[in-house]
């Protein structure tokens, strides 16, 4: 394990997970505390509702843990041809998904904290400059903290407003 994976590894999971979290919100504490109708709720026309994004950034962690691991990814068998597999209905499925996506960041960030330096930098396709472990790992960690915000955004829009700050 590199210095730098570890890093990396702490910032995917941190950054998601954390309640101690000082100056920002985590993706956990973004779902918390709604409803399976709630999080299955769409605020306005084009917009997703926090369970569609919930289960979108399950979706990618997977699909990214496999790119990682350099082994193929069926859209298909994650849930979605599209990246967006579709809500459920009940409390039961609202309480699977958020425990899928959690469980998806802590796999996903397992395999990245047990990096090496030359495994962060190994090319995972010959697409150029940006195709490197580490860049996709970056990539992830952006993607999971715009869409924390935007589950924040959608529970101010239904009135279900979200201060942990």
């Amino acid at each position: 394990m590199s210095f730098e994976a570890k890093h990396l590894a702490e910032a995917l999971q941190q950054m998601f997970t954390t309640s101690d979290h000082g100056w920002f919100s985590s993706f956990v504490a973004a779902m918390d505390g709604l409803t399976a109708q709630q999080a299955a709720a769409v605020p306005a026309e084009k917009f997703n509702s926090v369970w569609g994004v919930v289960n979108h950034v399950r979706f990618w962690q997977e699909a990214a843990l496999l790119q990682l691991q350099k082994l193929p990814v069926d859209h298909e068998a994650l849930g979605a041809a599209n990246g967006w597999p579709s809500a459920g209905k009940s409390e039961a499925e609202w309480e699977a998904s958020k425990k899928q996506v959690v469980e998806a960041n802590a796999k996903l960030a397992a395999y990245v904290a047990g990096l090496s330096e030359a495994g962060l930098n190994e090319a995972l396709n010959d697409s150029g400059q940006w195709n490197t472990r580490h860049h996709l790992i970056q990539s992830m960690i952006a993607h999971n903290s715009y869409h924390a915000c935007e589950l924040i955004s959608i529970r101010n829009m239904q009135g279900l407003f979200f201060d942990s700050l």
